[in-house]
């Protein structure tokens, strides 16, 4: 009598468990707990329209974005128009905010812009392993317009 209301006890759980979409796993399927990092350096220059360089424009990352820095940073634009921004995290929802400040100098007053880092194209410059999936560039060229 145990025996048969064993096998029927087993019977209903397994049905049960089987209308529930529960199945035992194999070996093979690994389960690993985390959240994928990577390092993001943001490079690139500031031209006109015309693709001429811009020195002393400055750009700013937003606060709390950067590695190792609670209050982001400021660079500004080389002779060549070329810039340089520490690693960033995380590229979600940052953005750089690009401002003429010198006036008229170095060709003119341009127009401020916005620029949505997470929509730039990236090249992986380090490969990574596990979780951490590596350090890439992040090429901001940017075009400004001349204010008219």
């Amino acid at each position: 009598m145990k025996v048969r209301f064993n096998r029927w006890y087993n019977a209903v759980i397994a049905a049960l468990l089987a209308m529930l979409g529960y199945e035992s796993c194999s070996k093979s399927e690994l389960v690993e707990y985390g959240c994928p990092s990577a390092d993001y350096q943001v490079k690139g220059s500031v031209t006109d329209l015309t693709g001429t360089p811009i020195p002393g424009i400055r750009i700013e990352a937003p606060y709390g974005s950067v590695v190792d820095s609670q209050f982001g940073q400021i660079v500004q634009t080389d002779a060549q128009g070329q810039f340089s921004l520490k690693e960033f995290s995380n590229l979600k929802g940052i953005e750089i905010v690009v401002e003429d400040i010198d006036g008229e100098a170095n060709g003119g007053e341009f127009l401020n812009d916005i620029i949505n880092v997470e929509k730039l194209p990236k090249t992986q410059v380090e490969k990574g392993s596990g979780w951490y999936q590596g350090k890439f560039e992040v090429n901001a060229n940017i075009r400004l317009k001349k204010k008219k």
